[in-house]
């Protein structure tokens, strides 16, 4: 199988998952339902940098915005990014090379990084 339909491939799989878990958001409240706990908070009590991505992709898919918001802002940040990441490693465009050498540089991709530890420690300290 050549490099680029290995890679279809796996861009339909991610699809697929990332499909499924749209559509068990849609019908499930992870504030009244039972839904996988964040296992670093239950180890240290903190909140990792993903604490709240559950109740604001629910709050997000039913157009409560505000809410998603408050659960965790950062998500505002990584979707995107990630999103970005996903096209350009899957999409063979002239337009997602250019948008490959910005989003997958290493220096963007470490200021990330350094972005979300930031993140991660401000919202245990504040």
């Amino acid at each position: 199988m050549s490099g680029f339909l290995r890679k279809r491939k796996y861009l339909s799989i991610l699809l697929a998952v990332a499909g499924g878990i749209v559509l068990v958001y849609c019908f499930l409240d992870p504030m009244q339902e039972w839904v996988p706990k964040c296992p670093f908070k239950l180890l240290t009590g903190w909140d990792c940098p993903a604490c709240g991505n559950q109740r604001a992709l629910y709050a997000l898919l039913h157009g409560d915005w505000a809410g998603a918001w408050s659960y965790n802002p950062y998500v505002w940040i990584a979707l995107p990014y990630f999103g970005l990441v996903v096209y350009t490693t899957y999409e063979h465009s002239p337009r997602a090379e250019r948008w490959r050498r910005i989003v997958q540089h290493p220096m963007a991709v470490m200021a990330f990084f350094m972005l979300t530890v930031l993140w991660w420690l401000l919202r245990n300290i504040l």
